[in-house]
């Protein structure tokens, strides 16, 4: 079956909450949650993030399975003390794919970013799979800047949960 052809499970759809003593430290953020929703054949990924008790930051990447679409602006959850900033602006193709018969979305986004030793582009890969009973997610994120990958585990809220981070 073509990638574009193959859909998502729908059971991705919804907000999730951190379980923060099953994930990959968050490094200066204090919790996040995600909400996923599929959307015909796009599926938006929003981070609802929170930095002490008065910042929130709420950001949304939208990929479409099967193409390569171009982001100003990418969100990423940045590691603080990594000293990898975004450039300003700037785009960054990404591609997405259905694997596992719609119970993994796999991002690759290719995010030009700023070091101290000068501009160049960082590949992130991610895995977001639907857990067995449909209740759990986890996300498993690997940057080519990194060698270990970031691992962070999500539980899903009922709908109409309107608790935030």
């Amino acid at each position: 079956m073509p990638l574009a052809a193959s859909a998502g499970n729908t059971a991705l759809n919804g907000t999730w909450k951190l379980v923060p003593d099953r994930s990959s430290a968050l490094d200066g953020w204090t919790n996040m949650h995600l909400i996923l929703k599929l959307d015909g054949d796009a599926v938006d990924i929003t981070h609802d993030m929170r930095w002490r008790s008065t910042t929130r930051v709420l950001e949304t990447n939208t990929v479409k399975p099967g193409e390569t679409v171009e982001i100003t602006n990418y969100f990423r959850v940045e590691q603080r003390h990594m000293a990898v900033f975004p450039q300003k602006d700037a785009i960054t193709p990404v591609s997405a794919e259905w694997l596992d018969g719609g119970r993994t979305l796999k991002v690759r986004a290719m995010v030009p970013v700023e070091t101290s030793q000068g501009d160049v582009t960082m590949r992130i890969d991610c895995e977001y799979r639907l857990g067995s009973g449909d209740d759990t997610l986890t996300l498993i994120e690997l940057h080519s800047t990194r060698n270990n990958p970031l691992v962070y585990r999500f539980i899903k809220l009922p709908a109409g949960d309107n608790s935030r981070p």
